[in-house]
């Protein structure tokens, strides 16, 4: 008997689960800039982004204030409009691309799904605020079908039924103690979701390319991601029309900054540096141009000479980890990052699902969970894998698989992320970070010890470089580099800024 059936006998109306769809997800924009107002005459006007970009734009040329900018083409009798929607198709035509990262957007997406905010929080030069899943409770409704899944009886009974199953694993994991956190790495990745989202027209130009690029009939591209992504290209042409026009009218091979983007087809560039290399995390790369502790330690005293070291250092990566990692673990910006294809990745772990599922120690430690936790994990990648048989595209199918997917991702650190108090290491080997991060921080650390002991000596938890612990409660840790006590740590928090 297939996992799951047992619990729903006869009727496919038994079924539990009540999905988000479409109709479902907001794109709401919060605010937007720049806008302003300004005086002429004693008339307040207000200028919007379109037009304030383009004075500003203008005013590179010439001293003058905005306001006397504004005043200059009212008197010239020129066509304001058309002066500002020529000013912005002429610059983006030359690449300058800091008129599209001067319009800035604050978006809210509500009830999308995390298999659609693994792509929507990789941009690196926007900001994301999520709920989150380490401690928040999944409601057994709180679960996205793509619309074709849901179009097809059958794909929808076979899709709609694997979700409960796993819906009902992760209830049993919680009363048996195990942390939400880890918990969830049983759930599938169409578990909903909202994010807070800010960045420029910039920063999300690669979702409304993509949405016309893919329409709604990809075999990898979610069509959930080109709806939002048709959203988004709304509201930027509802407040800045000219210069989302622009922008969009200057096509290129290469249109926007890279980010890593799981949603296409298996390739073999990553792919080929996991058959050779396996395991991991293990070091590709390591590059330094300094070979002295005391003079990175010296720079580090600095602000003004430490941004120096930056581009000095470089240790590159593969690391392996579960989708439910990599989530959290391509939200930290400053690390570029390449993911291979998440279909790569669902294929592996069909194969061998032992080896492509990543079982947290809290589930592992006892057989009766990880028997549980298998079960279902097995039943949602079988149902990825009927799904597809049964005719549903890959990007639909996707949001079945399971969040304790292994994907292998390729990192690059710098000086920042290995060394600063708030970079990769100091933050993620904090006691409080999720566990599967925290690993690979420690990871990735004891390797660059071993190839540059100097510069290992100089990483640490963020508490060796503050010298006192910044969270509610310290951990022992600390007592790695120095004495510490409750009230050391009271006067530390109280004192902090001071």
């Amino acid at each position: 008997m297939a996992l799951g059936e047992a619990l729903y006998p006869g009727s496919r109306h038994h079924l539990k689960s009540s999905m988000l769809t479409l109709n479902d997800i907001c794109v709401r924009l919060l605010d937007y800039g720049p806008a302003g107002e300004i005086e002429l005459h004693g008339e307040k006007i207000k200028l919007e982004p379109d037009t304030l970009i383009a004075l500003e734009g203008i005013g590179t040329l010439r001293r003058v204030s905005i306001a006397e900018r504004y005043g200059e083409l009212l008197e010239s009798g020129g066509d304001l409009r058309r002066i500002v929607s020529t000013f912005h198709r002429e610059s983006t035509r030359r690449g300058h691309a800091s008129l599209t990262t001067s319009l800035t957007l604050q978006l809210e997406i509500s009830r999308c799904s995390r298999a659609a905010s693994l792509l929507l929080v990789s941009p690196p030069f926007g900001s994301y605020l999520q709920e989150s899943q380490r401690r928040s409770i999944v409601r057994r409704e709180g679960f996205f079908i793509p619309p074709r899944a849901a179009a097809r009886e059958d794909l929808r009974f076979t899709y709609a039924r694997m979700v409960d199953a796993a819906h009902d694993a992760y209830s049993r994991l919680l009363e048996e103690g195990v942390e939400p956190e880890d918990a969830r790495y049983v759930l599938p990745l169409a578990s909903a979701t909202s994010l807070f989202m800010s960045g420029s027209l910039e920063t999300f130009l690669g979702f409304i390319i993509d949405a016309e690029k893919h329409g709604d009939g990809s075999p990898w591209y979610p069509e959930e991601l080109s709806l939002i992504g048709r959203r988004i290209g709304e509201v930027a042409r509802r407040i800045a029309p000219h210069l989302t026009e622009a922008r969009l009218k200057f096509r290129m091979k290469l249109p926007t900054y890279p980010y890593a983007n799981p949603y296409r087809e298996p390739d073999h560039v990553i792919e080929d540096l996991v058959e050779k290399h396996g395991g991991g995390p293990v070091m590709l790369n390591f590059i330094s141009l300094l070979e002295r502790a005391d003079t990175i330690k010296e720079s580090l005293e600095d602000p003004a000479r430490a941004h120096v070291l930056n581009p000095l250092i470089q240790a590159v990566f593969l690391e392996p980890m579960s989708l439910a990692a990599y989530h959290q673990a391509i939200r930290h910006r400053t690390i570029p990052t390449a993911v291979e294809s998440i279909y790569s990745a669902a294929e592996r772990c069909l194969s061998k699902p032992e080896q492509g599922l990543i079982i947290p120690p809290r589930i592992a430690r006892s057989k009766r969970l990880v028997d549980l936790f298998m079960e279902a994990a097995a039943g949602l990648l079988e149902a990825y894998k009927k799904l597809i048989e049964g005719g549903a595209q890959p990007s639909d199918a996707i949001y079945i698989i399971p969040q304790a997917v292994r994907i292998y991702a390729i990192r690059s650190y710098n000086a920042f992320n290995l060394l600063w108090p708030q970079g990769f290491i100091a933050t993620r080997a904090c006691s409080t970070s999720q566990w599967e991060v925290r690993r690979i921080a420690y990871e990735v650390w004891r390797q660059v010890s071993e190839k540059a002991p100097w510069l290992g000596e100089l990483m640490g938890e963020k508490c060796k470089h503050l010298g006192y612990c910044p969270e509610r409660r310290w951990c022992e840790i600390i007592l790695k580099y120095r004495s510490y006590d409750d009230e050391e740590h009271k006067r530390a928090l109280e004192n902090e800024g001071s």
